[in-house]
């Protein structure tokens, strides 16, 4: 049998190397389109100044903001009874 790692906390983001998964991705993305640019500099330190800055950010709100953020804007759902979060108002 091989050991597996238990996270500290059930509720923990996945990690990637150092970061959490959600810092990681839009660093990744940032870094990606600043290279096909040819701004390779420029985009290493844009994705160090985001993964600071949202690491910052992050330790001031509640875990699971940033799907928070995107589920209010309406980009993704929640659960099957808050499926929109564009919606503001709920009326019957």
């Amino acid at each position: 049998m091989t050991p597996v790692p238990i996270p500290n906390y059930v509720d923990d983001q996945p990690q990637f190397f150092f970061w959490e998964v959600d810092e990681f991705f839009p660093s990744l993305v940032i870094f990606i389109v600043l290279y096909l640019w040819d701004q390779l500099l420029m985009g290493m330190g844009a994705s160090l100044v985001f993964v600071k800055l949202f690491g910052r950010f992050k330790n001031n709100h509640m875990p699971g903001v940033l799907f928070h953020m995107v589920w209010w804007v309406g980009l993704m759902t929640m659960n099957k009874k808050f499926e929109n979060g564009a919606v503001r108002e709920a009326v019957k």
